[in-house]
């Protein structure tokens, strides 16, 4: 695994599958858009590697945004970054006017936000229920959806973006205790989902409410849903050649990623009896990833959470305006 330097000692992001984001940058990669520059790890391999690539780099969490402008003093004029979401990427596309070579998406909650109590992602140490990846923006607190929501609702947030088997239980075990007592920790939550799941059902080297945590940070952060929008917005202006690589880490967002890259490289809907086309969709581009990439042993051992980042990339070929 290529070896990174942390310059800056604010945002302490462990970066994953780098060598296999380098490998599949396009030789000529002259403009990059990393949607999610975090502690830039990725975006200063590629500046590295790439000495007449310029980087437009964005996050919706400010920490990153400023953390990343310090570890980046190295590379000056050829970086401009944005604290901005997914569903404001288009309105910048528009604004920057620049036919990206690379684009680079690691979807999901980051090493520093996990390693901050403060934040509220972590079950591990006790913190806030917070999970907003922008506290500046956004309103609405994991302790307010608990406390806010129906037993109906807890449940389906439970299954739908956590598919927890035991959704159903663990809402009405949230439902009932709130009763008595306010949920406000990430321990004290942690603690209940551990109590509700009866123990010979604890997978080892798995946390039982690993998939809870996921459950209510997904729709606090509203997070398929700007997934969704990332993906709409690039397959409207990306040029003929240009990469998209993108990085997950549970099943709904690979589901996701996987799908539209399905879609976008084989778009016709035509009953598969007709003799020819007649529906007049074109391929965007194609996959180049017929499986995705997944970290190795020696990764895994040195970054534990690699062990679920998933990477695909797909080329986009010809005119990709609507």
């Amino acid at each position: 695994m290529t070896g990174i330097q942390d310059k800056g000692t604010i945002f302490r992001h462990i970066p994953v599958l780098v060598d296999e984001v380098l490998r599949y940058a396009p030789e000529s990669c002259e403009t990059v858009l990393d949607c999610t520059i975090g502690g830039a790890g990725h975006s200063i391999c590629l500046l590295d590697k790439f000495p007449q690539m310029r980087l437009y780099g964005m996050d919706r969490d400010l920490m990153a945004i400023q953390a990343s402008k310090e570890k980046l003093l190295d590379h000056g004029d050829r970086v401009e970054l944005q604290h901005s979401s997914f569903s404001e990427l288009e309105s910048w596309l528009m604004l920057w006017n620049q036919n990206f070579d690379y684009i680079l998406a690691d979807i999901g909650v980051s090493s520093e936000q996990l390693a901050r109590p403060e934040r509220g992602f972590s079950f591990l140490e006790e913190g806030p229920l917070d999970m907003r990846m922008d506290v500046e923006r956004q309103t609405l607190t994991a302790q307010e959806l608990l406390a806010q929501s129906s037993e109906k609702e807890l449940r389906n947030i439970l299954k739908t973006w956590g598919e927890e088997p035991w959704a159903a239980k663990i809402a009405k075990t949230l439902v009932s205790e709130r009763k008595r007592n306010s949920l406000k920790t990430t321990t004290q939550l942690a603690e209940l989902v551990s109590r509700t799941i009866p123990r010979r059902f604890h997978k080892k080297g798995f946390h039982p409410a690993t998939k809870t945590f996921q459950a209510l940070r997904i729709v606090i952060n509203r997070e398929l849903d700007e997934l969704e929008q990332l993906l709409r917005s690039l397959s409207k202006s990306m040029q003929n050649g240009s990469r998209l690589a993108v990085i997950s880490f549970h099943s709904l967002e690979d589901r996701l990623v996987k799908q539209t890259f399905r879609n976008w490289s084989h778009p016709c809907h035509c009953p598969p009896d007709l003799p020819y086309c007649i529906c007049g969709l074109k391929p965007l581009g194609k996959v180049l990833t017929k499986r995705p990439c997944t970290a190795g042993n020696d990764e895994i051992h040195s970054n534990p959470r690699s062990r679920s980042a998933r990477l695909r990339v797909f080329e986009f070929e010809g005119q990709t305006d609507d």
